[in-house]
């Protein structure tokens, strides 16, 4: 059973002959203790999820730079091709129509890979774009969501030891006064 604030501030221990039962103080701090122990692990989970998040925006901006590099390197291999069609442009016969044919044929090959590679660099760059996105989205949230527990977590903290500190303050006045009470009793005789 959680206890709440108002639980602690409410909380009227039975006296006996010598002021609180002792068990019951004892099992209530033991109970303030263990959900103080809850919200710690609470904490740290949630600490733990949003660096998650954080290291997995970061994975996916290197996966996309990677995909950067790759699309300029496919880029630069494509303009490479028009270099081999002009090696390939010095004929050893003399067919008109052979090196008619392939020159054609170079040129729609070479007009192919250009554009499919331009295509993949789209595509890449898009779906890298989406990735990182949804990431930063995602890590956006789950750390706007453990900011949020955190400050709650917090929020109930400050009320349980407050409420601890007061009662701990009520405790001490009253035991005070139970010590003032018996001195000043006259059962009270101090050994001689």
């Amino acid at each position: 059973m959680a206890i709440t604030v108002k639980q602690i501030r409410d909380m009227d221990f039975p006296t006996e002959k010598n002021g609180y039962r002792r068990d019951d103080v004892d099992d209530f701090l033991d109970e303030l203790a263990s959900q103080t122990e809850e919200l710690a692990r609470e904490i740290d989970a949630l600490t733990a999820e949003r660096d998650k998040a954080v290291s997995e925006a970061a994975a996916l901006r290197k996966e996309l730079a990677g995909a950067k590099q790759a699309a300029e390197a496919a880029k630069e291999q494509a303009a490479a091709v028009p270099a081999v069609k002009e090696e390939a442009s010095a004929p050893t016969f003399n067919e008109p129509s052979y090196f008619k044919n392939l020159e054609t044929t170079l040129r729609e090959t070479l007009i192919s890979a250009q554009r499919i590679a331009d295509e993949t660099i789209d595509d890449a760059r898009k779906k890298a774009r989406r990735i990182v996105s949804d990431a930063e989205e995602q890590a956006a949230n789950t750390e706007a969501q453990a900011q949020q527990k955190l400050s709650e977590i917090r929020a109930d903290y400050e009320q349980v030891r407050n409420a601890g500190e007061e009662y701990h303050r009520a405790f001490s006045k009253l035991v005070e006064e139970q010590n003032k009470l018996l001195k000043e009793s006259s059962l009270y005789a101090p050994a001689e």
